[in-house]
C-alpha cells in the first residue's frame, strides 16, 4: 500500500512519458476549424464547412455532384492553408527574441510552405478543364495515380503521406473502385466476399488518429449500391460499418432539378440545361448540430457553383428579399426597413435574373446581404 501512487502522481507520470498533456482535470475543447464550401447554402448546412482533422464521406450516385463538391473544397483549402501559413510565419518573424522552439517552427514553415493537398484519382476521370472552371489550380496539387496497387497498398501510402505533417487535405476518389489484395490474387471466375471492407476497416481506424494528430482532413468519395441484403431494397455504400463509424461527417449527394441560365427550374426532359441543383443530405455529423440536414446548391455547367444564386435563394427564404409575383423588394436586414433607390422610391426589380444582375453590379447591396448570410452561417 505504501508504494501505491496517487491519481495526481500517476497523471503527472503519464503526461511526462508522452511529453504532452494526455490526462487533465477538465478540458478546454478546441474550436473546430473548417474548410468552407463556395456555396453559402452548403456552408449554412454545415455551420461553415467541413471540419478539419476528421474523416468525411461524400456519397451518391454517378453525376450527383460529389466529386465537384470535393474539388470545390480543394480549391478553398488552398486559400485556407496559404493564409494560415502566411499568418503564422509573419507572427513568428515579428518576435524580437524568439525561443529555440519558435525558431525551429519558423524554419519548418519556411522549408515546407503551406499545407498541401493529395488527390487520389483512382478512377482516372478527373477533368482538367472542369477543375479550371470551378477555380482549382491543379498544378498546386499532388495526384496519386494508382498503377495496379491494391487497396491495402494505397491506404498505406496515404497514411505515410499524412504522417509527414505536410498534407492538410486528402481526397480519395473513389473508395468503390478499389480492389483488395485478396481479390487481386483470385481469378475473375472465383468469388470474393467483403470487398474492401476489411482493408477499409483497418485504414479508417488508423486514419482517424493520424488525421487528428497531423491536422489533416480526409474526404472519401463513395458510391452507392443496391442493398441486396435487405428484403425491402434500398441503397447502401460499400466499405462496411467501421468506415461509417469513423467518419465525423457523412453527406449523401443527389442530382436535383435542372435549371436554366437564370437559375430557374426547368423540365427534366430539357435538351440543353445550363445547370442543376446538387442536393445534400447530411446522414451523420459529429462536428455540429444536426438541425440543418437537407439542402442544395446551384451548379452551372459554364462556371461551376453559382454563389450569387444561392445567396439570393437564402435571402428570399429568410424574407430579407421579398418576392411578390414576379417582383422583388429588398429589405435592410439590420433595420427591417425597405431599401430605396436614389430617388427615394422603394427599390423593386422584376424577375429573378434582374435580382442577380442588381446584386452583381451593386457591391454595396451585395455586401449587405453577404453579411446577413454570413451571420446566419457562423452565428
Amino acid at each position: 500500500m505504501a508504494d501505491k501512487k496517487t491519481l495526481q502522481e500517476l497523471m503527472k507520470e503519464i503526461n511526462k512519458s508522452y511529453g504532452e498533456q494526455i490526462i487533465s482535470l477538465g478540458a478546454e475543447l478546441p474550436e473546430v476549424k473548417r474548410i468552407p464550401f463556395s456555396s453559402p447554402r452548403a456552408n449554412y448546412m454545415t455551420y461553415g464547412g467541413i471540419p478539419r482533422g476528421r474523416i468525411i464521406e461524400f456519397a451518391g450516385e454517378e453525376g450527383s455532384g460529389k466529386t465537384t463538391t470535393a474539388l470545390d473544397i480543394c480549391a478553398n483549402a488552398m486559400t485556407v492553408f496559404q493564409n494560415e501559413w502566411q499568418e503564422e510565419k509573419d507572427s513568428l518573424e515579428q518576435i524580437e527574441k524568439p525561443s529555440k522552439q519558435q525558431m525551429l517552427r519558423l524554419n519548418e514553415l519556411t522549408s515546407f510552405g503551406p499545407k498541401k493537398i493529395l488527390y487520389a484519382d483512382l478512377e482516372n476521370t478527373l477533368d482538367a478543364e472542369w477543375c479550371e472552371k470551378i477555380g482549382l489550380d491543379i498544378s498546386e496539387i499532388y495526384f496519386y495515380k494508382a498503377q495496379g496497387q491494391n487497396a491495402e497498398e494505397i491506404f498505406e501510402d496515404i497514411i505515410k503521406a499524412i504522417e509527414t505533417e505536410e498534407i492538410g487535405l486528402v481526397v480519395i476518389d473513389s473508395l468503390g473502385v478499389m480492389v483488395s489484395a485478396q481479390a487481386y490474387e483470385k481469378s475473375i471466375e472465383q468469388k470474393t466476399y467483403g470487398g474492401i471492407s476489411m482493408a477499409l476497416t483497418l485504414f479508417s481506424k488508423k486514419a482517424n488518429a493520424v488525421c487528428k494528430k497531423n491536422d489533416c482532413t480526409l474526404i472519401g468519395i463513395n458510391q452507392v449500391r443496391d442493398n441486396m441484403n435487405s428484403p425491402y431494397g434500398g441503397i447502401s455504400t460499400p466499405g462496411g460499418k467501421a468506415w461509417k463509424h469513423n467518419a465525423s461527417l457523412r453527406i449523401m449527394f443527389q442530382k436535383g432539378d435542372f435549371v436554366d441560365s437564370e437559375g430557374d427550374k426547368i423540365a427534366r426532359g430539357s435538351e440543353s440545361p445550363a445547370g442543376n441543383k446538387v442536393c445534400m443530405d447530411i446522414k451523420k455529423t459529429k462536428a455540429f448540430k444536426p438541425d440543418r440536414r437537407l439542402g442544395y446548391y446551384t451548379l452551372m455547367y459554364d462556371y461551376g457553383i453559382d454563389v450569387l444564386s444561392d445567396l439570393v435563394d437564402m435571402c428570399v427564404v429568410e424574407g430579407v428579399i421579398q418576392k411578390g409575383g414576379a417582383w422583388f423588394t429588398f429589405i435592410n436586414p439590420e433595420t427591417g426597413e425597405v431599401i430605396t433607390d436614389e430617388c427615394g422610391s422603394t427599390l423593386k426589380v422584376q424577375g429573378r435574373a434582374n435580382v442577380l444582375k442588381l446584386l452583381h453590379d451593386s457591391e454595396e447591396l451585395r455586401s449587405i446581404y453577404q453579411k446577413f448570410v454570413d451571420n446566419m452561417i457562423y452565428g
